[in-house]
């Protein structure tokens, strides 16, 4: 059977033409499936990094709300400071209280750490 059917040129040139054309076709579609794809995991990654930099703005901000421990906007941070530089002054636990305004409980117990750390 198969030795009775012949081809001529011209159907061997179109045969040639319509598989490339499918190839092509299948070609292009694939490229486009995978553009989507790639198109969906960059969209993906742009939200979490979005998601990401608002948290950082958060952050930023609440950073930015509250005085760093260093300044002298952190007025208890300077009292304290304060009483350990007087109590190294050798003051007495009554004298940090009065100038300071702190407890004398909190007092004594400055000059102990003071003590104990000399």
């Amino acid at each position: 059977m198969l030795d009775t059917l012949t081809f001529t040129g011209r159907e061997l040139l179109l045969a040639v033409v319509l598989a490339s054309a499918v190839y092509l076709l299948e070609v292009l579609l694939f490229s486009r499936r995978r553009n989507r794809t790639r198109q969906d995991r960059l969209a993906a990654r742009v939200e979490e990094l979005e998601r990401g930099i608002a948290a950082l703005g958060q952050r930023l901000e609440a950073l930015e709300a509250r005085p760093p421990t260093d300044s002298t906007l952190d007025a208890l941070r300077n009292q304290h400071a304060e009483a350990a530089r007087m109590a190294r002054a050798g003051a007495t636990a009554a004298e940090l209280a009065e100038q300071l305004g702190i407890s004398l409980t909190e007092a004594e117990l400055i000059i102990a750490l003071q003590k104990s750390g000399t």
